[in-house]
């Protein structure tokens, strides 16, 4: 009797004695599927999906279990559709493969994964290689339905991230109907359609993929709004179709839309290409925000009309802080590309960006810089861009804007892509600021209201036009510094004005060399089958002067996994990092996007100054026989902190390793489990000072920890990252907000004179029906920003109350009494500024512990046609997002 006839009899005698969690080899939560005879279930290279699916199936039916594996290096080959159930992982080593059969004579629309049955929710995918063998199935038309590697319909909470998806007809993931998407950290090529197919969705985020298109685009929306693609790398093989295509036809809004950060290059068509068509069509419902985008070589098939950086037609649209070099036709156009677009006054505002040395295409334009063929209907709005080398003109059916400047914008480096700006008093060069012999035209230059203030000092109180416009990396103004005599200082300024706020981490795993991890849940050091695993940690530190204040400083981390001991000694050690790292980019190769680590898993020097040395500034002993019990473990950094802060070296955090990498793997929290009671901190203790002035008063401001949206018409769905935050009602549906600050720092009931909410209003452009009245009360009870929804507060436990349970300022539950009012007219229009909520009764209540924090619940008081939206703590902009201000005396 073989494997597969011993699992069935096993399977099914223990279904009647009601102990199926016997049947597997491995412990729950985990079912493992392999091509060795080691799994639960085993296959042989030939229909593998029945084995496959009866995993999924187990699953499916088994509350104690969460996850099948596939083992590697294994190619698991189908002819059948695999089904996946709610709250399931399908998940596998890097070397396991699942692939499409040859010559398979699937029916169209039939996928290689979708969702088991109607609602399925809490999909993940992740870790493997799905292969749509697409040369031994040549029988059929890419791009018509065939062969879709995932196709989910009617879903929700669908994660898939560190797939490799590659050589298909049809799509990587298509989405219909679907919600609170997340799709990441994907390696994606050779597919016959679009990496990502997001058809009326809402909650879709795509970000740090690495796509190469074949046959149509990487990242398309179709009728969805409530999306952002961001830290994504496009481009072609002189094939397929645009890099981000956004298409909205009819009636639904596509108006809560944002593409930044993304390369994008050489491109058949278009880099981005955004179109609306259809009847009952609004102006006011199609609305994009493009910024700090790098587009180059876009739209290379030149016989095309649709060649060029951005082409646009039917939609309304801020353009800022991008680079545009070397696109074929023209930088930013508006034609007409698909179908006639209804009506008129779509305006796109073409801010800060650089258009340099656009070219000449037979059907898409003659090199222009801004092209508008819809001169009748849509218009373009320019503010303080910069034009160079652009081989038809800087202007086609558009009439030049006085603030725009022409001129080389002596970018650092064309040849490699390099879009810094050359400065004399200061560039980033991706370790360290240098100095050049000429400063760009573009430094200072652009829109006088643009926010600056992430730009490090001296940022001359302006933007800088161009990619790095308002970011860390702004080349500098002023006066040249002699970076050798200052360069600590410059690069500790640089560090203290980080867009995100106070703190981050980031894994380095050997075993992924080339991977970013700066938003994992956990962080982790030692080794594992093969593998080391090490840490970075940055702390902004920009508020202590003097070295002399600090009387010490205790890092903290919160040991959770593994629950079993290990054959070794874990010994934490802290170094220090040898140069500036970038978050976004940094990995076990690489210490930004452009500059490798001159030793692989990170460059440090010890507390003798010994480059790579072995002399930690701290070390912690977790012993082999140690478990963790759900507590900080603490180590001592106070010298390496006020080395920083005296200036004797630049802040660049925290390298944490284990000494000896073997057998001892152990993992901790990270600043993204969604706990703030969990998550790393720095514990800096002041020195006491003899003779503290008792009317002195001080004011500190407490960027948010966590904030989430709660929203009627989703009432399952977490949105815990989304930029911004809602209140009121609108189309039938309302809308609340929670928000958690860290008061830990604050002691005693009388220390706060006065705590004052500060929310920055930015939406609708218009003016309501009723009158928004914002209340603030007290959450019932603690919540979990990882779960919490207009249902529930936590991962399976409900609120009492539908939309929040709270108490008011007399103590009554779902009580009417707000601790804090802000009334806004319905005639009121938002002006991005700061508004403000005196909330100081309610954190005095904190803080004396009559009550736990809980944090903020925010709605507004007659939830009726009157919704608005603030920016939230994701909203990528420090001088926008929540924050509480508290003034007390010393």
């Amino acid at each position: 009797m073989n494997r597969i006839l011993r699992i069935f009899f096993l399977v099914s005698f223990l279904i009647l004695a009601n102990a199926s969690s016997a049947l597997c080899k491995t412990s729950e939560p985990i079912i493992c599927v392999s091509g060795d005879g080691s799994g639960d279930f085993d296959c042989d290279g030939k229909d593998d999906h029945v084995q496959i699916n009866q995993a999924l199936k187990f699953v499916a039916e088994n509350s104690g279990y969460t996850t099948v594996y596939l083992k590697g290096p294994f190619t698991y080959f189908i002819d059948d559709t695999l089904l996946i159930g709610s709250n399931t992982i399908l998940e596998g080593d890097s070397s396991a493969k699942i692939k499409l059969v040859s010559n398979a004579k699937w029916e169209t629309s039939k996928p290689m994964i979708k969702e088991r049955g109607p609602d399925s929710h809490d999909i993940i995918i992740r870790g493997f290689t799905i292969d749509g063998n697409r040369d031994e199935n040549m029988n059929v038309e890419s791009g018509k339905g065939y062969y879709n590697l995932i196709h989910f319909s009617d879903c929700r909470n669908i994660s898939v991230y560190d797939m490799c998806l590659a050589n298909n007809h049809g799509d990587g993931l298509k989405t219909d109907s679907c919600s609170n998407i997340r799709y990441y950290d994907n390696k994606i090529y050779g597919l016959g359609h679009d990496a990502l197919y997001a058809s009326s969705c809402s909650d879709v985020e795509a970000y740090n993929n690495i796509v190469t298109c074949r046959t149509n685009s990487a990242l398309r929306l179709y009728n969805t709004n409530h999306a952002s693609l961001y830290n994504n790398t496009i481009t072609s093989e002189n094939a397929g179709g645009a890099g981000i295509e956004i298409q909205k036809y009819g009636t639904p809004a596509m108006d809560d839309i944002e593409v930044y950060n993304n390369t994008i290059y050489r491109t058949a068509l278009s880099g981005i290409w955004i179109f609306g068509s259809g009847p009952s069509y609004s102006l006011s419902s199609a609305n994009v925000h493009i910024h700090h985008n790098r587009i180059y070589d876009t739209g290379t098939k030149t016989s095309s009309t649709i060649a060029g950086g951005i082409v646009s037609s039917g939609f309304n649209a801020l353009v800022e802080n991008n680079v545009f070099d070397g696109c074929y036709g023209s930088a930013i156009s508006q034609k007409e590309t698909y179908s006639a677009v209804p009506g008129s006054g779509y305006a796109i505002k073409i801010r800060n960006n650089i258009i340099t040395n656009t070219r000449f295409s037979s059907a898409g334009g003659k090199g222009y810089g801004i092209y508008n063929l819809l001169t009748g209907t849509h218009f373009f709005v320019l503010q303080n861009n910069c034009f160079y080398n652009n081989k038809g003109g800087n202007y086609k059916g558009v009439g030049a804007s006085p603030s725009d400047i022409e001129g080389d914008p002596y970018y650092f480096n064309r040849n490699k892509n390099d879009y810094h700006l050359k400065s004399k008093s200061g560039r980033w060069d991706g370790s360290i600021w240098v100095n050049d012999n000429v400063s760009s035209p573009c430094i200072d230059a652009g829109y006088k209201l643009s926010d600056y203030s992430a730009e490090p000092e001296d940022n001359g109180n302006r933007i800088n036009i161009g990619l790095y416009g308002n970011t860390k990396y702004a080349s500098k103004s002023g006066n040249s510094i002699s970076i050798v005599e200052n360069k600590s200082s410059i690069i500790e300024k640089n560090n203290s004005l980080i867009l995100s706020g106070k703190m981050y981490d980031n894994r380095l795993r050997e075993v992924s060399p080339n991977e970013v991890f700066s938003n994992k849940e956990f962080l982790d050091v030692g080794g594992m089958k093969g593998g080391r695993y090490r840490d970075l940690t940055w702390f902004n530190v920009s508020e202590y002067t003097s070295s002399d204040e600090i009387s010490s400083a205790v890092l903290s981390l919160f040991w959770y996994y593994p629950s079993s001991s290990r054959p070794n000694d874990t010994v934490i050690e802290i170094y220090r990092p040898a140069s500036v790292w970038d978050p976004s980019s940094v990995s076990w190769s690489k210490k930004n996007n452009l500059t490798s680590w001159k030793n692989s898993g990170g460059d440090w020097y010890d507390k003798n100054g010994i480059l790579q040395g072995s002399a930690p500034y701290a070390t912690l002993t977790l012993k082999a026989s140690d478990l963790p019990d759900n507590r900080y473990y603490q180590l001592n950094v106070t010298d390496l902190l006020k080395e920083y802060i005296r200036g004797k070296y630049a802040n660049t955090g925290f390298l944490i390793k284990a000494r000896n990498e073997n057998n001892n793997y152990v993992a901790f929290y990270s600043s993204e489990c969604g706990n703030v009671s969990l998550k790393p901190k720095l514990d800096i203790k002041k020195k006491e000072t003899s003779n503290p002035t008792s009317n002195s008063i001080i004011n500190t401001t407490i960027g948010v920890a966590k904030d989430n949206r709660l929203r009627e018409s989703s009432p399952e769905d977490v949105f815990s990252d989304k930029a911004f935050l809602d209140a009121g009602e609108m189309k039938g549906g309302r809308y609340r907000d929670l928000m958690l600050f860290n008061l830990s720092a604050y002691k005693g009931a009388t220390q706060v004179r006065n705590a004052t909410l500060s929310l920055c209003w930015y939406y609708p452009a218009s003016s309501r029906v009723n009158d928004t009245v914002i209340e603030i009360y007290r959450p019932a009870s603690a919540w979990n920003s990882s779960y919490v929804s207009w249902n529930k507060k936590n991962n399976g436990i409900f609120w009492n109350n539908s939309g929040g349970d709270w108490y008011d300022k007399n103590g009554v539950l779902q009580g009417s009494t707000p601790y804090a009012t802000l009334t806004l007219k319905a005639s009121d229009l938002p002006d991005n500024r700061y508004y403000q909520l005196n909330v100081t009764g309610l954190v005095n209540e904190y803080l004396s512990r009559k009550y736990a924090n809980t944090g903020f619940l925010v709605k507004a008081r007659s939830e009726n046609n009157n919704y608005i939206a603030f920016y939230s703590a994701d909203c990528g902009n420090a001088s926008q997002a929540p924050k509480l201000n508290i003034e007390k005396r010393l």
